[in-house]
């Protein structure tokens, strides 16, 4: 009886010892395998924090610095207290294409830019001119009259800068900058609003001068301290 239990325990430790080396690679995958995925959790992490670092680092990095060292034309397109100013920006094959296609985009920037602005100038004047009983209704008709000189206004922009260049393709590449005076502006709107028949009557002419100028002034501000 002692002998069948010893021979008995003998294989079964004969079999432990059989199974024990599978058990022992199995574990040793699962380890290799988990390590690899913590490994692998541990790149996707670092990645996420670099690229966490450069967008900060890309914000914290001043624009102008960029923007001037590698655009033509830039340091001439910046709006001040007296002018604003647009860059546009143009290519193809043949030059009088790409500068017409700068000239463009230049001036369809300055409309939306100076839209903005009338708009808004518009509407604080006119909430000025309500509260002395004033028309409600001309606010529309202000706005109207305003973009009526923008538009003419566009055409006749000043040009400070203008510079072109052409690659290995054949392409040229035309930089241009327009240019309107913020005073030449603000006169061309007082004088279509005194022509205005609706207008004239509900218009102070240095007062809307005076206001003009002091919303310009607080828009260039906002510009300044984008």
């Amino acid at each position: 009886m002692k002998r069948i239990v010893l021979i008995g325990s003998v294989i079964f430790m004969g079999l432990m010892m059989m199974a024990m080396p599978a058990d022992a690679q199995s574990r040793k995958e699962k380890k290799a395998a988990k390590k690899a995925e913590w490994e692998f959790q541990q790149k996707v992490k670092e990645m996420e924090r670099q690229r966490t670092l450069d967008s900060l680092a890309a914000l914290q990095q001043p624009k102008d610095e960029v923007f001037q060292r590698d655009i033509p034309c830039y340091a001439e397109s910046r709006s001040d207290k007296d002018f604003y100013r647009e860059l546009g920006e143009g290519t193809d094959t043949q030059r009088n294409v790409a500068r017409l296609t700068a000239v463009k985009m230049a001036q369809s920037m300055m409309r939306e830019r100076l839209a903005h602005s009338v708009k808004g100038l518009s509407t604080d004047y006119t909430k000025l001119m309500n509260k002395s009983g004033k028309n409600s209704d001309m606010e529309q008709l202000m706005e109207g009259e305003f973009m009526s000189v923008v538009d003419a206004s566009l055409n006749d922009a000043d040009n400070p800068c203008e510079r072109w260049s052409q690659d290995r393709s054949g392409n040229y590449h035309v930089y241009y900058v327009i240019e309107i005076s913020k005073r030449d502006l603000t006169e061309k709107m007082a004088n279509a609003i005194t022509q205005n028949d609706q207008l004239k009557a509900e218009f102070d002419r240095d007062q809307f001068r005076k206001f003009a100028d002091e919303y310009m002034a607080k828009q260039q501000d906002y510009q300044n301290n984008r």
